[in-house]
């Protein structure tokens, strides 16, 4: 009847391994967490540089709104290849596919500048489009099949 103490046998071992795991899960566990402390505290430290201003330029004019640029918009910068009336309703601009409410970037040759132009309206045959100031409308360009031919 020697076996029917409870440490005796195999019981000692099973005991003794699983006090050892827990020792050994504590301890990376504890590592786990400073190493994680330590890299969320390199994080929040703010890092500051050092700048020298030689000179502080201002103008007298700072206050005062600049100038509106007023751009026109050539109808042959837009090109119209393709509209489709589902839902929701697309057009093709510039080999772009957008749809109502979508914006559309428009470079302008003749200056450095960029119009950016919201879809407002795609219907049968034409697009509405609207730099915020003016409504623009373009029409479908379909070439004819003889322009198509053509080398």
């Amino acid at each position: 009847m020697g076996g029917s103490r409870p440490f005796a046998g195999h019981g000692r071992a099973i005991l003794v391994g699983i006090a050892a795991g827990a020792v050994v899960i504590s301890i990376a566990g504890t590592i786990f967490h400073r190493q994680h402390h330590l890299k969320a505290e390199e994080v929040a430290v703010p890092k500051v540089l050092s700048v020298v201003t030689r000179k502080v330029l201002g103008s007298n004019h700072s206050e005062a709104t600049p100038v509106p640029i007023i751009v026109q918009i050539d109808a042959d910068l837009l090109h119209i290849s393709a509209i489709v009336l589902g839902h929701p309703r697309l057009a093709v601009i510039n080999g772009r596919t957008v749809a109502e409410g979508d914006t559309i970037l428009v470079h302008i040759p003749t200056r450095a500048v960029a119009v950016t132009l919201r879809v407002l309206k795609i219907s049968e045959g034409q697009v509405k489009l609207s730099d915020g100031t003016q409504v623009i409308v373009v029409r479908l360009n379909i070439p004819s099949p003889s322009a198509a031919k053509r080398p």
